[in-house]
This record gives structure tokens, sequence and C-alpha cells, in this order.
């Protein structure tokens, strides 16, 4: 841990932009996964009126997208969760490096 705060110390705002960067990006994968779960349940209830068989992920809803961005199991959510959880911890110490830094 303290080659981290070490690196952070020598260019605090290389970190703030990289724990901002890593905080957006596990957000995105976590919001657009909650509107692809609900895409993905809109489908299977017209599927299901119309006595079709349920469609399980978003690869066989949507074959022409690359979906393997989207988490759609444990470990999908994890790897976000974890992008979201180090740049939130990037940010907070890259900012308090900053306020320790400025005159």
């Amino acid at each position: 841990m303290e080659w981290l705060r070490s690196r952070i110390a020598r260019s605090p705002r290389h970190a703030l932009v990289l724990g901002k960067t890593l905080f957006l990006a596990g957000s995105i994968l976590v919001v657009g996964a909650v509107f692809a779960r609900a895409e993905l349940m809109g489908i299977n209830a017209e599927r299901a009126e119309a006595k079709l068989p349920v469609i399980r992920t978003l690869a066989e809803a949507f074959p022409q997208y690359p979906t393997w961005m989207v988490p759609e199991g444990p470990v999908g959510f994890a790897i976000a969760a974890a992008l979201v959880v180090v740049g939130m911890v990037l940010t907070v110490k890259a900012g308090e490096a900053l306020k320790r830094a400025a005159p």
C-alpha cells in the first residue's frame, strides 16, 4: 500500500484523473447492466405473451451488438464494483494529496 501512496504523492493529478475514470467506467457498466436487464425483462414479457421460449442472455436478444462488455452475472458485477471502489479510493487519496501539496 505504501507504493500506492508514493505513486499518488508523485503525481496526484494523474491519480485523480485515473480514479475518476475508473469510477465512471464501473458506474457506466452497472447502470448499463440495469438497463439491459430491464430491456431483457421487457422482451421476455412480450415473448411470454406470444408463447415463445425465454431469452436468457443479451447476446441472444441482440446478436448484432457486442454485448460482452455488459455485466450479466456475478463475476461481471464484481468486476464493475471493483472498478467503482478502486476509483473511489484513488480519487479520495489523490484529493488528500492535492490538499497537502497546495500552499
